[in-house]
């Protein structure tokens, strides 16, 4: 007799979707015989279809299953090699290859659905969950949203990933039931948090850093900074801050690249839109140091009011934040050629000098900088160190060479911008600052040597008695 035909169609019905399904693949291994082509492909073949057969013949198998779509066309293609008008060798062998591995694939699926369910202790670990988000009917992907709700924030990265992509695909289609909806939602964010977390420690190792700006990946962070969860938004500021922490030629262009995706207006869209101590304060502090150090960045962060918002922080309950808040204080006046980032914050002082009491080395190495920067740059600055003796001591004790963990130039620089006070000069040989000096000269650090010729001079002078 005459070789059948087979013709693409078009998808069936819902309801008649599973029948014909099996219907085709109950026809495929009498093609594959009738085929030379068809008949060499068939060993890659066999396996899938011997286990789509078993699986959409199981009770357990959803009948609107939505693989039964891609399945049906997959079938249909491979039966159009057996009867239809010839396609030429290359594209035959094309066509059976691809196919194999979208039945493989598809057989693979149709595994999981008849799988037993996540309370049944089988399949119930991410890698199941995934797919019956994807394939199950709507009752059975509710059951899986559900179960993924509660185990989100401990799905690694890539299953992160993948629950943002098949949750989110899932909404857009339309394909939840009403009840399941806001439950979507929550697994979108908690997704988002945990790429964010992941994408800020990958941010941390240099040698990555050029895989950020070849994926493209900073639009989307900084669109996390816009768009996401307060938590979304600390680890993407987080993220942000470790890419443009480098002063390296990688991490130059991608602080240049940061700005000019918009996170220095993000930074402030989320800075004026913080309630209270945000843990996401620091990060964006961080960020707005890091990307401070380039001058044209830093004359647009002071003429967009950044200042004021560094200085609010200052007060802030979190060590962190008042670090890297001093922090990019020192930066903005340091950089900027404009007088009024330093004029503006003259009303730092005070809580500058608090911060060198600070417990924490980094805040006191912070609040240094930024002094050091504000009493060199103007007289009533200079004027406002002087007049507090802690301040002085406890910049002396900053020079101490077992304090660890600061940059000794900082309180050099901040002492010698009043080391023309008499009373001043007392007060740090009184400190021991005299002592502290002997290891920094060994050191050769910036200033020291200069600090030390002025201290000693006084005593030489008999300004103060030697102590």
């Amino acid at each position: 007799s005459p070789p059948v035909h087979h013709t693409m169609q078009p998808p069936p019905a819902t309801g008649d979707a599973l029948a014909e399904c099996l219907r085709l693949l109950a026809e495929l291994p009498a093609a594959a015989a009738s085929s030379p082509a068809f008949r060499r492909h068939w060993p890659s073949l066999s396996a899938s279809v011997s286990s789509l057969s078993a699986s959409l013949s199981h009770p357990a198998f959803p009948p609107s299953a939505p693989l039964l779509s891609p399945l049906f066309s997959a079938l249909g293609a491979l039966l159009s090699v057996c009867g239809g008008p010839p396609l030429g060798h290359l594209h035959t062998v094309s066509l059976l290859s691809s196919s194999a591995a979208s039945l493989s694939q598809l057989a693979a699926d149709a595994r999981l659905l008849v799988s037993p369910s996540p309370a049944g202790g089988e399949g119930g670990g991410s890698d199941s969950l995934l797919p019956r988000l994807r394939l199950g009917s709507a009752v059975s992907r509710a059951a899986a949203l559900d179960s993924l709700a509660e185990s989100v924030g401990s799905l690694p990265a890539s299953h992160s990933a993948a629950a943002v992509s098949a949750v989110a695909a899932m909404l857009d289609n339309g394909d939840l039931l009403p009840a399941s909806r806001d439950k979507a939602v929550s697994v979108l964010a908690a997704s988002q948090a945990a790429a964010a977390g992941v994408l800020r420690n990958i941010a941390a190792f240099p040698d990555l850093l050029p895989a950020f700006r070849d994926e493209g990946a900073l639009p989307l962070i900084v669109q996390l900074v816009s768009l996401g969860t307060p938590r979304t938004q600390e680890l993407a500021l987080g993220c942000l801050q470790n890419l443009t922490a480098s002063d390296g030629d990688e991490g130059q262009r991608l602080k240049v690249e940061a700005f000019q995706e918009g996170a220095l207006g993000c930074v402030k869209d989320f800075l004026e839109s913080c309630r209270g101590d945000a843990p996401g304060l620091a990060p964006a502090f961080g960020l707005l140091r890091n990307m401070a150090t380039f001058r044209y960045i830093a004359e647009i962060a002071v003429s967009a009011g950044f200042v004021s918002h560094v200085l609010a922080a200052l007060g802030s309950d979190r060590a962190s934040t008042r670090t890297e808040a001093a922090m990019a204080l020192a930066e903005l006046c340091s950089v900027s050629s404009s007088s009024k980032a330093r004029k503006e914050a003259g009303g730092a002082m005070p809580r500058l000098i608090w911060m060198l009491e600070a417990k924490a080395v980094a805040e006191r190495d912070a609040a240094a900088r930024a002094l050091a920067t504000l009493v060199v740059a103007a007289s009533s600055h200079r004027k406002a160190f002087k007049k507090d003796e802690m301040g002085i001591v406890n910049a002396v004790q900053l020079l101490d060479p077992a304090v660890r963990g600061a940059d000794k130039r900082f309180p050099v620089s901040l002492l010698l911008a009043v080391a023309q006070s008499r009373r001043c000069r007392k007060q740090m040989v009184a400190a021991g600052a005299c002592g502290f000096l002997q290891g920094l000269l060994a050191a050769e650090v910036d200033g020291a040597k200069k600090l030390s010729e002025c201290l000693g001079r006084g005593k030489m002078l008999g300004v103060f008695p030697r102590t």
